[in-house]
């Protein structure tokens, strides 16, 4: 399994940049592992390090395709598969929802649900350099201080933020995800065909898409951490119309029901539990 690392952006970053993440298992395993990611509705930039190993991706039925050294983190709508033989090193940049494109100026909608290398992008001299410098650092503080220095640099030069795109997610801030589109749409103060052009601009996907993945997140956040006292509950609580919408979706980004999540996760809990010696 893939460990990760979160390290802080300098304070002057974290209004734009959530984290930056490194992750890596050093181990070599002897069979392919196979590991089921959930979407994402946020960009970022992600830096492969080592290459030892290949590592790769596959998107419901498309064919695999080995990740590039460097490429963008594309907001997802759909989960998607990682394969990977271990010895995986890398460090991703992630970025608050709409900010990537604050600072890069790139439409999202041109990077969702793919894979583009940072070498096909306008930024490619720039961000080149910055991944040889990353590689010499070695240790991911070093690393985060480089990032540090390249973002802050970007900042000078980043697009106002659209009044529409921050008050609706300041409309998302306040209710947790829980919003319709019909109250999300009020709070933006435009026609529903702009904030979709807008959406599709700042974070790659239709307000209906990525609403649907923030009200997955309340109610799968809320299932693991215990916080509800049914499914009904928890469903309501989230936004979901009934039950079987929630399940319905739940299974759609999970591939599993939320009972099957729950007994998959007490299994790995006891097994950490159980090599720590108990809790």
């Amino acid at each position: 399994m893939i460990q990760q690392i979160n390290i802080p952006p300098a304070c002057p970053l974290r209004p734009y940049i959530k984290a930056y993440q490194w992750m890596g298992t050093p181990a070599v395993f002897d069979d392919w592992v196979e590991e089921r990611i959930l979407p994402v509705p946020v960009s970022g930039l992600c830096f492969q390090f080592g290459r030892r190993l290949p590592l790769l991706v596959s998107h419901g039925r498309r064919e695999k395709e080995v990740l590039p050294a460097s490429y963008v983190l594309p907001p997802n709508t759909k989960p998607f598969t990682i394969h990977y033989l271990g010895g995986v090193q890398m460090l991703g940049a992630v970025f608050h929802p709409a900010a990537f494109f604050e600072l890069f100026g790139w439409s999202q909608n041109e990077f969702t649900d793919r894979t583009v290398p940072l070498e096909d992008t306008d930024g490619r001299q720039e961000l080149l350099v910055l991944q040889e410098k990353l590689e010499e650092a070695e240790v991911p503080e070093k690393m985060a201080k480089l990032l540090d220095a390249y973002f802050l640099q970007k900042l000078k030069g980043k697009r106002e933020g659209n009044p529409a795109i921050k008050q609706a997610m300041g409309a998302l801030a306040r209710e947790g995800g829980a919003v319709q589109f019909q109250t999300l749409l009020k709070e933006s103060g435009v026609g529903s065909r702009h904030l979709r052009r807008l959406f599709n601009q700042y974070l790659g996907m239709p307000p209906r898409d990525f609403l649907r993945i923030y009200r997955f997140y309340r109610a799968y956040w809320a299932l693991l951490g215990g916080r509800y006292s049914s499914l009904t509950t928890l469903a309501l609580d989230a936004g979901y119309y009934d039950q079987a919408h929630f399940i319905h979706d739940f299974h759609h980004f999970t591939g599993l029901s939320p009972q099957q999540l729950l007994e998959r996760e007490f299994k790995i809990q006891d097994k950490v539990a159980w090599k720590n010696g108990g809790m």
